[in-house]
This record gives C-alpha cells, sequence and structure tokens, in this order.
C-alpha cells in the first residue's frame, strides 16, 4: 500500500494505491476520505488489480473548486481524466455513497470504459421519486440534504462541538456500529482545511441545479438513463441514510441489462464496508473476476 498521485489534465490528485493488474478506482463519499477502503483494497490488490483511491475532487486544498464544476458530470469527466493520464482504455470503478453516485452516472455515460460496477449504500437515484410510496421513511433519513443546502448554517453546525454531526451521521447510518475514532479524526481534520468542507457540501447543493448547463445534465442523465456496466449494488438492512426498501424495491433489473446482483447484509448499515469487511471484499472480488 503506498500513496502517489494521479492528474486530470493540470490538476493532480492524492491517491491511495495497492497491488497491479486490472485498475480498480474507489471512489469515497461525505463524510469521508480515500483512506476508507485501504483494508478492502489491500486484500484485492494481491488478486491480480491495480487499487486506487483517489482522494475525491474539492477534498484536498490543491483541487478545491468553485461550487459550479462540482457536478455529478464534472466528477465523472475526472475519472476519465484519470484514465487518460494512466492510459487506461477500461477500469472496474468501486463507489461508497457519493462515489457510488458517480459510479452510475460514468457507467450511464461512458459504459464502454467501464468494466463493472460495484455500489455500496446508494441504490440508483433515477428511481427516487417512488420513495415517499415504498419507504416513506426516507423523507426523515434525508433530513440532512435540505440542511446542507443552506450556506453557512451547514458548515456552522457541521464544525460545532467539534464536527460533532459527522459522529452522529456516521452512529445514524450505521445504527449499532463504533466508528473507528483514528478514521474520524482524519475526516475531521481535513474538514478544518480552507473551503474543503463547502466543497463537499456542493456535491449535495448541486443535486437539483437546474440552473446550469451541466446541472441540467447531471439531473436529467441520472433519472433517464439505463446502466449499460454490469452492476452490484451491496448495502446495509439497517442503513439509517438509504431506507433498505429502496433497494429492495425500486431496484428493477431492467435498467441494468448488462448483468445485476443486489445483496443485502443483515446487522449492517451504511458503512457496511468497515462493518461486514470480509463480506463485502469477497463479493466486490466475485464481481471483478467474473467482469475482468
Amino acid at each position: 500500500m503506498h500513496h502517489s498521485e494521479i492528474r486530470n489534465s493540470s490538476t493532480v490528485f492524492t491517491t491511495l494505491e495497492s497491488g497491479t493488474g486490472d485498475p480498480v478506482l474507489f471512489l469515497h463519499g461525505f463524510p469521508d476520505n480515500h483512506k476508507t477502503f485501504a483494508p478492502i483494497m489491500e486484500s484485492i490488490g494481491k488478486k491480480g488489480f491495480q487499487c486506487i483511491a483517489p482522494v475525491m475532487r474539492g477534498y484536498e486544498p490543491s483541487t478545491i473548486s468553485h461550487s459550479q464544476k462540482l457536478h455529478v458530470v464534472d466528477l465523472v469527466q475526472d475519472i476519465l481524466g484519470w484514465m487518460d493520464d494512466r492510459r487506461w482504455e477500461q477500469i472496474h470503478l468501486v463507489g461508497h455513497n457519493w462515489g457510488a453516485v458517480i459510479a452510475y452516472a460514468a457507467g450511464m455515460y461512458y459504459p464502454n470504459r467501464i468494466k463493472s460496477i460495484t455500489s455500496l449504500g446508494v441504490p440508483l437515484l433515477r428511481t427516487y421519486q417512488d420513495s415517499f410510496f415504498w419507504a416513506p421513511q426516507q423523507t426523515i433519513h434525508s433530513w440532512y440534504v435540505l440542511l446542507f443546502q443552506i450556506p453557512f448554517l451547514a458548515e456552522l453546525t457541521i464544525r460545532s462541538n467539534n464536527f460533532a454531526l459527522v459522529d452522529f451521521l456516521w452512529r445514524d447510518w450505521s445504527p449499532g456500529y463504533t466508528p473507528n475514532q483514528d478514521h474520524l479524526a482524519e475526516i475531521k481534520s481535513n474538514f478544518q482545511n480552507p473551503g474543503i468542507l463547502s466543497s463537499a457540501l456542493a456535491y449535495y447543493r448541486n443535486l437539483n441545479d437546474l440552473f446550469t448547463e451541466s446541472g441540467r445534465e447531471s439531473l436529467l442523465g441520472i433519472l433517464d438513463s439505463q446502466i449499460n456496466v454490469p452492476t452490484q449494488i451491496l448495502y446495509g438492512l439497517n442503513d439509517g441514510c438509504f431506507h433498505k426498501n429502496l433497494f429492495e424495491h425500486l431496484l428493477d433489473e431492467t435498467d441494468f441489462p448488462c448483468g445485476f446482483r443486489k445483496i443485502g447484509f443483515d446487522h449492517a448499515g451504511h458503512f457496511l464496508h468497515w462493518e461486514k469487511r470480509e463480506e463485502v471484499t469477497k463479493l466486490i472480488l466475485e464481481w471483478l473476476q467474473k467482469n475482468k
């Protein structure tokens, strides 16, 4: 396991890397960092795969961008830039939280460049409008999205009491799980850097942006596309971020014509790659090998 760099044009991103072979990009979400995948990458890197976890755009000082450059389509372009930098024709994607959303979008827009997708903890959002019928509880689960829309107040709330909201979200989204305190301390320390927290929140603030071309393209693409890439979706049945009904009732195999499987985990929540690490690692490796 080692640190390196990867480029998109003139922008340099820090990475964590392990192994050699077919490239697999691991995309992290919020509130988290790229080290969240380290144990999984170490295991998979020994099985003939080159595992790379970039620090996502806006999560380090060198990649802070104007908020209008943090739409889903822009973040997909980062993936293409990284592929050009390393001269990869095709890659596998593993994404958690926002990383899963970006992986889905990459499969929608550029299926010929993506060999497989593994999504952790996030359903395909094109079905989200039906959630009020199948999972009315999701309205309560999504309270934080409304908070994050409010500039200054959201940042102030998250920073208060030594970033207590970060601790709360990990506990609330994975009930009964005790997070690794060193990992949370690194996340909080990073959010203290000027501009980082606002950049991370811009992912949420841009989700329903209809005023810019990239915003409209991001939203309409998510709501009206198939994923023509073999896709597996792993989720926790006790997820406090996305209700289990969104996975069990709203995921339609016809949205994944090139191959699909979904697996739910008892006694696990949103951070299932921490809670059920061995099982999740095994399933990711199986999917990678099947679609190699």
